[in-house]
């Protein structure tokens, strides 16, 4: 009877051991799980939703304002299209080259006209002298002649080596730059100066070629500016086997001979589109987006043309409706909480 009594009372203890232990476990679980939830970062909710195929984001009026997101109507424009063309910035040593013979061909038909109006008035004086009572032998006359006459063939070279280095310059940068070289100019010195650039433009549309007095150049980072018309280049693009116009753009960083640029054309009939800011667009992809809140507090990402570059944006013709109102400020905001939904949806 002892004996049993003394095997329960094991039992017993063994069976409140183990039921120690599994407590004592389900309790560590239970704490580890809360302190891994008290740790675990907050994610914030999802401002995104797929709607009809696109992509919106809502932002009420708070949220908005703390994210620093600001809409205005868009601007309604009419504008003609323009044409692309390609640009390429020219050397601009063969210039200074030419500059350079062209100053030394002035000066070495300077010296040959001073020697030559100087040897004429030799020979002049020395053939008075002769004349009056033979005060200068016939030899020194002769000699004199020779010297006169050899003197204006020096005068006549160096006026036909200038005439043909103008003749060179006008088939090879056009009358305008051929003028500056010869008369000198602000516009030459500026761009020896590299203040200005010249700027090669070929289109390969198969229409006439029209020379804009002023077109627009888009640079790699995205801003764009003017550029003038300086000539018809008189000679063909090698690359693209097609008349060149030649235009003068200012300085911009990245800016240097042999690169390449878009150009964009005034062209075409006029249509209507609006005006996008340059702070509405975003990149992504190598595309521009902005954002367009079509409902209230409701937003979506629009793909837009940037063909048409205008003053401090882009001239748009599709993708935004009269009635929407375009983010001004706050576009990179909307793109950053678009893709952090996206991230956060993948990793669940």
């Amino acid at each position: 009877m002892k004996s049993t009594l003394r095997i329960i009372v094991v039992i017993a203890a063994v069976i409140a051991l183990a039921g120690g232990l599994i407590w004592g476990f389900l309790a560590r679980q239970k704490e580890q799980s809360a302190e891994a939830q008290a740790e675990a970062p907050m994610q914030a909710p999802s401002r995104v939703a797929s709607q009809n195929g696109e992509t919106v984001l809502a932002f009420d009026d708070a949220a908005q304002k703390t994210n620093g997101i600001v809409t205005a109507a868009p601007i309604h424009s009419r504008q003609s299209v323009d044409v692309q063309a390609t640009g390429v910035v020219l050397q601009l040593q063969p210039l200074l080259d030419l500059k350079t013979s062209y100053n030394t061909a002035l000066t070495d038909l300077a010296k040959a006209r001073a020697a030559a109006s100087a040897s004429q008035a030799e020979y002049e004086r020395l053939r008075q002298l002769n004349q009056d009572g033979k005060n200068a032998s016939d030899k020194a006359v002769e000699v004199a002649r020779a010297a006169s006459e050899s003197d204006a063939a020096l005068v006549r070279n160096a006026e036909q080596s200038l005439t043909i280095l103008k003749s060179s310059t006008r088939l090879h940068w056009g009358p305008v730059i051929a003028n500056w070289l010869e008369q000198g100019s602000p516009q030459l010195d500026a761009l020896l100066a590299q203040r200005t650039f010249l700027l090669q433009v070929t289109s390969t549309d198969s229409g006439s070629l029209t020379a804009p007095q002023q077109v627009t150049v888009k640079y790699a980072d995205g801003t764009h500016s003017s550029a003038h018309l300086i000539s018809v280049l008189p000679q063909l693009d090698p690359r693209l086997q097609a008349p060149s116009l030649l235009y003068g753009v200012a300085a911009h960083p990245g800016l240097i001979p042999g690169i390449n640029l878009a150009v964009f054309l005034p062209s075409g009939p006029e249509r209507d589109g609006w005006l996008v800011p340059g702070s509405a667009v975003v990149w992504w992809q190598g595309k521009a987006w902005c954002y367009v809140e079509e409902s209230p507090g409701k937003f979506t990402r629009k793909d837009i043309a940037t063909s048409k570059p205008v003053a401090n944006g882009w001239f748009v013709t599709e993708g935004i409706d009269a009635d929407a109102r375009v983010v001004t400020v706050g576009a990179q905001a909307l793109l950053s909480e678009e893709f952090r939904s996206q991230i956060q949806a993948d990793q669940d």
